[in-house]
């Protein structure tokens, strides 16, 4: 099964074409870290996969459906690039907001079962967040409130999970914990993970995949093929392209 696949996908707003001719395919279980600079149609490209945003042509497919007919959105756990402020009070706890994960599933009268309610217990767990449970929402700092988001992102245990930037609100250690819970829920719970980040020099320790966009598709495949592309290393340097792939010991240095 593919939990994604884009083919000959553009993208046009009033300015122009956002992105040409974009086609790849994410398998069940893969890790894909996407990456290109500030403008380069990175947030575009997942808001049409999601249905947000009409593509000029192309076709979406995901879980193996066709994204027209696609239903089954509670297998999808998504979490924005732009963190919701919260007012102080707004009348919701983080373990309330996390539950949303779940409810937002549920036929009326929507109730959790008790397995939802471990579920819960699990997500707010895996996020560092079970000391903070019972706080309103609002009187969190925004690494909080991040993480209580991506924890309600993660509770319904999704197939398929689609995060836009999300340690921009996070500290260092925050981060690094952030991205170690990502890599056990890709390979002990197998959820394809699609991830939007500006860390290029990170994401090689942590994703499977890297798909390097800039409007079109400048790459997609393993580190390894990228450490080894002529192409890339004629598109980025030597330098950067080595940074980039994280196999190498961080004393790369220039050739010649």
């Amino acid at each position: 099964m593919n939990a994604l696949k884009v083919d000959d996908l553009s993208v046009r707003y009033d300015a122009g074409e956002v992105l040409s001719d974009i086609s790849f395919t994410v398998g069940k279980g893969d890790y894909i870290g996407v990456v290109g600079p500030n403008g380069s149609g990175k947030t575009t490209l997942i808001r049409t996969i999601l249905g947000l945003t009409q593509p000029l042509k192309g076709t979406i497919s995901l879980l193996d459906n066709d994204i027209h007919s696609f239903r089954d959105w509670q297998k999808i756990g998504y979490l924005p690039q732009k963190l919701i402020g919260f007012s102080p009070q707004f009348p919701a706890t983080v373990r309330e907001i996390v539950a949303l994960g779940l409810l937002a599933g549920k036929k009326l009268p929507r109730r959790l079962a008790a397995a939802d309610e471990a579920a819960i217990d699990r997500a707010l767990a895996l996020l560092d967040i079970t000391g903070i449970k019972n706080k309103l929402i609002g009187d969190l700092s925004g690494g909080q409130q991040q993480r209580a988001l991506v924890a309600r992102a993660i509770a319904g245990q999704p197939e398929l999970l689609i995060l836009d930037e999300p340690t921009t609100a996070l500290d260092p250690d925050t981060r690094e914990k952030f991205f170690a819970v990502l890599k056990e829920l890709n390979s002990r719970d197998k959820i394809t993970i699609i991830l939007i980040t500006h860390d290029v020099g990170n994401i090689g320790r942590y994703a499977s995949k890297l798909l390097y966009l800039d409007k079109k598709i400048i790459f997609y495949g393993g580190f390894d093929d990228f450490c080894h592309s002529p192409e890339i290393t004629e598109y980025f340097g030597e330098y950067s392209q080595h940074l980039i792939c994280h196999r190498h010991d961080k004393t790369v240095t220039h050739s010649g």
